[in-house]
């Protein structure tokens, strides 16, 4: 795995597990369907960043939130408003699965499929970010270049800030073109946090040359 990730232009074998993340957009249908006939199984789980609450479906993983001082109920409603017509069962030992291999990429041995519900521009923005490597950050404006739209930063911002999957899809790697942090919904301490970790660990193995811009 170690050779393969050298091979492959990457900074080690982390960014190649870190590539392990597929993006899958709902189709027209299924977003007008609001999530009618779907199942969604969710569970609050403790991370090294706080708790989180996780929410999967037969196609893939549709939320990933950080739990707020509102608690846990403002999380399922903020659940419940994106999939209204969802079916929605608390299953603890299913998305409990999921949390070494979300929270740390060393124990992700195969692809974690995300399935969002998002504008065909916001989705574009979302699979941007997961082009942008751990230890690396990108300002709206590189985001922006990156998708074609490279005077819509704004818009850029409003599909950050709507990211449905923290972490996996990595927002918090972009910053304010003037290398200030910018917002992030889940804080700014949690933000800080995860670009340490990322930026540590970059550090621990030789240096990528990618860029997103």
């Amino acid at each position: 795995m170690l050779e393969a990730a050298y091979a492959a232009g990457l900074s080690g074998p982390g960014r190649l597990h870190d590539l392990m993340v597929t993006c899958e957009g709902v189709s027209p249908g299924e977003h007008r369907s609001l999530g009618e006939g779907v199942v969604i199984a969710y569970g609050f789980h403790a991370t090294p960043f706080g708790e989180c609450l996780i929410a999967s479906t037969a196609r893939g993983i549709c939320r990933l939130a950080f739990v707020g001082s509102a608690g846990r109920g403002a999380e399922i409603d903020e659940l419940k408003r994106r999939w209204p017509r969802a079916r929605l069962a608390q299953d603890q030992p299913a998305t409990g699965k999921l949390v070494a291999p979300i929270f740390d990429p060393a124990n992700r041995t195969k692809p974690l499929h995300l399935w969002v519900r998002g504008s065909n521009f916001q989705i574009k923005v979302w699979e941007a970010l997961l082009q942008i490597a751990p230890g690396e950050l990108a300002s709206y404006e590189q985001v922006a270049r990156s998708v074609g739209a490279p005077r819509a930063s704004r818009a850029v911002g409003a599909a950050v800030g709507a990211n449905p999957i923290a972490v996996l899809i990595p927002c918090h790697r972009v910053i304010r073109k003037a290398g200030e942090l910018g917002d992030y919904r889940w804080g700014l301490t949690r933000k800080r946090a995860l670009i340490a970790r990322e930026a540590a660990a970059s550090h621990a193995t030789t240096p990528s040359a990618f860029s997103i811009a």
